[in-house]
C-alpha cells in the first residue's frame, strides 16, 4: 500500500472550478423512492379502518411474521376490511402506479395489481423485525394511530436500512460519502410516522418498526402490491 497525501494548495485543485476548462461533477446514482402521503381521503378512513380492524381482532386470531408481540392480521384484509379497505388499497394503486416510468409496456396491456393486506396493532413494546416483502412489487403502510393517546408521536419509527447493506461494514464506517442533500448517507433511515399518513417504498427495501412507549395501541395496515399485466378497458 502506497501512501499518498493530496496537498491541495500544491496542486491546485483549491481553483479547480473556477474556469470553464476545469469542471468538477458529482453524480448520485441508484436513489431509492420513499414516497409519504397525506391527504383528506386517507384521513377519512381513519375511523372506517378502526372499526374493522377492531372488529376483526376480537373474532379472528393473528399470525406470527415480521412481528415481535403484537397482533397480525392475516393477509386478506381487502376481504374482511370491506370498501374502507378496498378503498385504502386503491389510494395506494394509485399513488404507486403515479410514480412509476413504464419503458416497454406489453402491447394491449396496461398495469394491474395484486393486492394483499394486513392489520398490525402494536402495544409499547411489541416491535417488528428486519424484513422486506419478497413477491411484491411495492409496499404501503397507512397509519390510524400510532399510540400515543392524540399526541405526536415520539418514537416507534419505521427504520429502513441501505440495500448496499455491505457500506456498513467498510473500512470506515464513520467516514460518509455525501448524499444529493450533503449530508453524510448513513446505513439506516429512521422515520417517525404520523397518524393518517402513508408511506410507500420498493417491497426489496429491508426496513424494521421499533417500539413504541405509548399507552395506547399503536395501529397500521400494510400493503403489498404485486404488478400484473392486464388487457387494457375500452377506450384505453
Amino acid at each position: 500500500m502506497i501512501l499518498v497525501l493530496a496537498r491541495w494548495h500544491e496542486i491546485g485543485f483549491a481553483q479547480f472550478m473556477m474556469t470553464p476548462e476545469k469542471q468538477l461533477k458529482t453524480d448520485f446514482l441508484f436513489p431509492t423512492p420513499l414516497i409519504r402521503a397525506f391527504h383528506p381521503e386517507l384521513t377519512a378512513l381513519i375511523e372506517p379502518l378502526r372499526s374493522v380492524i377492531m372488529t376483526q381482532k376480537e373474532t379472528a386470531q393473528g399470525v406470527s411474521r415480521s412481528n415481535m408481540g403484537g397482533w397480525h392480521s392475516a393477509p386478506n384484509m381487502d376481504k374482511w376490511g370491506g370498501p374502507p379497505a378496498q378503498a385504502l388499497a386503491s389510494i395506494a394503486c394509485g399513488l404507486t402506479e403515479q410514480h412509476l416510468q413504464v419503458e416497454a409496456p406489453p402491447h394491449g396491456l396496461e398495469i394491474g395489481w395484486g393486492v394483499d393486506m394486513w392489520a398490525n396493532l402494536n402495544a409499547a413494546g411489541d416491535a417488528n423485525a428486519q424484513h422486506c416483502h419478497p413477491g411484491a412489487f411495492a409496499s404501503a403502510v397507512f397509519y390510524i394511530d400510532t399510540g400515543n393517546n392524540g399526541a405526536p408521536s415520539t418514537d416507534g419509527h419505521i427504520v429502513f436500512e441501505d440495500p448496499r447493506y455491505p457500506m456498513a461494514q467498510m473500512q470506515q464506517p464513520g467516514v460518509l460519502w455525501p448524499g444529493m442533500d450533503g449530508a453524510g448517507v448513513q446505513s439506516q433511515h429512521a422515520v417517525l410516522p404520523s397518524v393518517g399518513e402513508m408511506i410507500i417504498f420498493p417491497s426489496w427495501l429491508r426496513h424494521a418498526v421499533k417500539p413504541h412507549s405509548g399507552r395506547g395501541t399503536r395501529i397500521s395496515v400494510a400493503i403489498n402490491l404485486s404488478l400484473l399485466w392486464q388487457p387494457k378497458g375500452p377506450g384505453a
